[in-house]
């Protein structure tokens, strides 16, 4: 990431990929009126309040953040900064001048809104597509998408599945632990001096998002197991001297997967090459 703005954008989505517990719904429903912003300001930026991104209560906020930042949530799959070279085309400008944006749902709205419980650890069409009309509105944005593949990691069963892997929805005992997305859960503790993480009510997507988090390409689940789970998983120490232990080490995230029968390949996964055919500066308010 050679742009400051991108190690900002990052840390932002780390926040917020650990603070939601709710279940999310990533659609609407049938019955549901699509979502929109009902009230959006876009201006350079002037913001004394700091920089980033939120999802809040009734709505989007983007502060002293260049518009490629926005149109890369609204464009590629979470976690976003996996996905910055699936972007081209855009002006020099839309990386390069910082804006503030506040986008608002209608009041009457809020409540739909925040059932979504959305966050940037995930992957939201419903946000998607609002951030999409918001851009085509204000920015006149034109832009093409073309179905291809990237350089990422494909999360898949060693063999069978292990016993490892308890099909269990409870949640841990106590507050402790950390949120993940899809009302999942992790607890570190210790063992033998070596640091492991309990996963409650854990999907594979789940875990694949979570690996993503930390790793140099994107984790796609290809396990096949569609259940939620409770596991172990334990860290690899840098200093591990087991050879099979240490030969994950090559992989982008310290987990010893082998412990729960899994593993990563290197391998092409799909994805939307987007290219920006004409975009102009924001409208004025």
């Amino acid at each position: 990431m050679s742009k400051p703005w991108r190690r900002v954008f990052a840390a932002v989505i780390c926040v917020f990929a650990t603070t939601v517990a709710a279940p999310s719904q990533v659609g609407q429903t049938a019955d549901a009126k699509p979502l929109r912003f009902d009230v959006v300001s876009i201006r350079p930026s002037g913001s004394a309040r700091g920089t980033g991104l939120k999802i809040l209560p009734d709505g989007y906020e983007a502060m002293g953040m260049p518009l490629e930042a926005t149109l890369m949530v609204a464009y590629v799959p979470a976690p976003y900064w996996k996905h910055l070279p699936e972007v081209k085309g855009a002006p020099a400008w839309v990386s390069s001048e910082k804006y503030d944006i506040q986008a608002r749902v209608a009041p009457t709205d809020v409540a739909q809104w925040q059932s979504l419980n959305q966050n940037f650890g995930q992957t939201s069409p419903v946000l998607q597509q609002m951030l999409r009309l918001m851009l085509a509105e204000r920015c006149n944005v034109r832009i093409h998408g073309i179905e291809s593949t990237i350089d990422g990691y494909a999360l898949r069963l060693r063999a069978t599945k292990s016993p490892a892997l308890v099909e269990s929805s409870e949640p841990p005992v106590g507050d402790h632990g950390f949120d993940l997305i899809e009302g999942a859960k992790a607890v570190r503790s210790a063992s033998d001096g070596e640091q492991v993480y309990t996963f409650y009510n854990t999907s594979m997507s789940v875990l694949a998002s979570y690996l993503s988090l930390s790793s140099q390409s994107a984790v796609q689940d290809r396990t096949g197991l569609s259940g939620k789970y409770r596991f172990v998983l334990p860290r690899i120490a840098s200093t591990a001297n087991d050879v099979a232990a240490a030969a994950q080490l090559d992989l982008p995230f310290p987990w010893d997967l082998r412990a729960i029968g899994l593993k990563v390949d290197r391998e092409k996964v799909k994805s939307t090459l987007w290219t920006v055919d004409s975009m102009e500066k924001p409208s004025p308010n």
